[in-house]
């Protein structure tokens, strides 16, 4: 049981070395020190890690680089908090420029005894500047493990590719630093593929019996997909798509039999429990989505093409960094066991009540001509069109600033969508504090034809379902409504204005110019008609 201080540190130390002895480290390079004693322990009594303990930092730097340069694989660093990791910057700078992978665990005081006078510390974190391929801080030890795995590949990966170097991972550990070690802590491992612009046959081949014949859920994620080819995939698997609204895959003439819409509500409900989830593209916009993910226990595999990491849940199996992964496993899969397909299918049909906005999703599906844009503010815009646009033939583009998910800057990135003159239409559907937080953008809007329809809750409606709206300061703090004339904003930059209900849709999209299509909501009906729609979906029973 890990208890105390002294067991989390060298849990988390046995565990974390163990676990880059898993993607391949074999050389450790130590020098003496105190607040690096877990590591430093961890390395020493690793039967597959040959330990060189080296005096001076500096020296120790150019001697795991030589290893690495030999190896041609990562080699660990250790080095006690303070001054020492600063010895290794000249190595760090020649690894940099020749490309050579190094993994630099800097044991580091904890926070308390920062910026204090504390002795032996210094600002470690950015201490080796544009020289590494990443840093990491690691937070105190603690008793749960599991999410180190995932961390752990990826800090091997990045220090492989697109361009190996190094990486930092600053490490803090209290006192006592060691209580009498028990057992070394092991980790799930997290296999990692990368650096090539297909996926080896070897790993096709590995990939594709994971999949066969096993019950299993594609997620295409908030990022576009190749939609033809998921959909052929989900066919030669016959399993379900759980379609993020912003992955491409819900409208459109491919095949969308097995493209699910409604997962956000079906599955606060039913929590069905696949062998197997296979990732493709960035984390879903759905929290209820990716709590199912996190608790139903499936061997998660993330596809993720380039050199960006999405694995905010710590538990993926697999990362795979590769194109054309779909297209190449289609061939080579067996379909799941007859029905599970149809079971999401049951969910995702079950009837539950609408909400005032589902109208305007509705409306602007359906007033949008084919070949047109739809652009979604975040807040409750996206989730509401999570829950009610369904699918369709219609060909849209659906977009939506994911990245981070703010509310600035949506009026700016939709009118500079428009400007490219691709779509046949534009349309953005945006919260009224989204409008008003990039009121500026108008400017950009100039010229440009499209509308920007104003769901107007007065204030930001998505806090009134979270803890925050039980407080007294709720409406000053969290709900912040702004006394704003749009019809003014909207002057100021010579374009229309209109305040209608959510018919007056398609007369807006058939006026040049820019449009602000004006729509106000009841929040507080909103408000009930939400919580009634997700208590009836927390009903959904598993289908027969």
């Amino acid at each position: 049981m890990v208890e105390t201080t002294g067991d989390k540190n060298w849990a988390w130390a046995t565990a974390l070395v163990g676990g880059l002895v898993a993607q391949g480290v074999t050389h450790a390079v130590l020098s003496p020190g105190s607040r690096s004693t877990p590591l430093a322990l961890a390395c020493l009594r690793h039967p597959d890690i040959r330990s060189h303990v080296i005096l001076d930092e500096r020296v120790a730097g150019f001697f795991a680089l030589g290893l690495a340069k030999a190896t041609g694989a990562p080699v660990i660093l250790v080095a006690t908090s303070g001054s020492g990791p600063a010895n290794w910057h000249p190595a760090v700078v020649e690894a940099d420029a020749a490309h050579i992978p190094l993994l630099l665990l800097t044991a580091d005081r904890p926070a308390e005894l920062l910026d204090c006078g504390a002795n032996q510390t210094t600002v470690q974190p950015g201490l080796f500047g544009p020289h590494l391929r990443a840093s990491h801080s690691l937070p105190l030890p603690e008793a749960d493990l599991g999410w180190l795995s995932s961390l752990v590949a990826r800090f091997v990966s990045q220090s492989r590719w697109p361009s190996p170097g190094p990486v930092q991972i600053n490490i803090p550990f209290r006192e006592p630093l060691l209580a009498a070690p028990g057992e070394p802590q092991s980790l799930p491992l997290c296999r990692v593929s990368g650096g090539a612009s297909r996926l080896d046959a070897a790993s096709l081949q590995a990939l594709a019996e994971r999949l066969s014949g096993r019950r299993g859920v594609i997620l295409a994620g908030a990022s576009p997909q190749d939609a033809p080819a998921i959909t052929a995939l989900a066919k030669a698997l016959d399993c379900p798509i759980l379609a993020d609204p912003l992955s491409g895959l819900r409208f459109g003439p491919h095949d969308r039999s097995r493209v699910m819409a409604r997962g956000d509500l079906f599955l606060r409900g039913w929590s069905p429990e696949p062998d197997w989830v296979l990732r493709f593209g960035a984390f879903p916009v759905s929290k209820t989505i990716g709590q199912w993910l996190a608790a139903c226990g499936a061997e998660e595999i993330v596809v993720m093409p380039g050199t960006g990491w999405s694995d905010p849940l710590r538990q993926a199996a697999w990362v795979i960094g590769a194109e054309g992964v779909a297209v190449d496993l289609a061939g080579l899969v067996r379909p799941a066991p007859k029905g599970w397909c149809d079971q999401f299918r049951e969910a995702e049909q079950t009837r539950l009540p609408a909400i005032p906005e589902a109208a305007v999703i509705r409306d602007a599906i359906e007033e949008l001509p084919d070949g047109g844009l739809l652009f979604l503010g975040n807040s409750m815009v996206v989730r509401d069109f999570d829950a009610f646009s369904g699918t369709g033939e219609k060909r849209l583009m659906v977009l939506g600033n994911r990245g981070v998910s703010g509310i600035d800057g949506n009026l700016s990135t939709f009118l500079g969508a428009t400007a490219s003159g691709k779509f046949s239409a534009a349309l953005a559907l945006v919260g009224d504090l989204t409008f008003l937080h990039d009121i500026g953008g108008l400017a950009a809007g100039q010229g440009l034809t499209g509308v920007i329809c104003v769901l107007d809750n007065n204030g930001g409606g998505i806090f009134e379902h979270l803890p925050q709206s039980a407080l007294p300061e709720f409406r000053q703090g969290w709900l912040t409504p702004q006394k704003a004339d749009l019809a003014a904003a909207a002057a100021v930059w010579g374009h229309r204005y209109l305040q209608a209900g959510a018919a007056d849709l398609a007369k807006a999209l058939r006026l040049g110019g820019l449009t602000i299509l004006h729509l106000p909501i009841n929040r507080a009906a909103s408000t009930a008609a939400h919580r009634a729609l997700w208590s009836a979906a927390a009903q959904i029973e598993e289908p027969t």
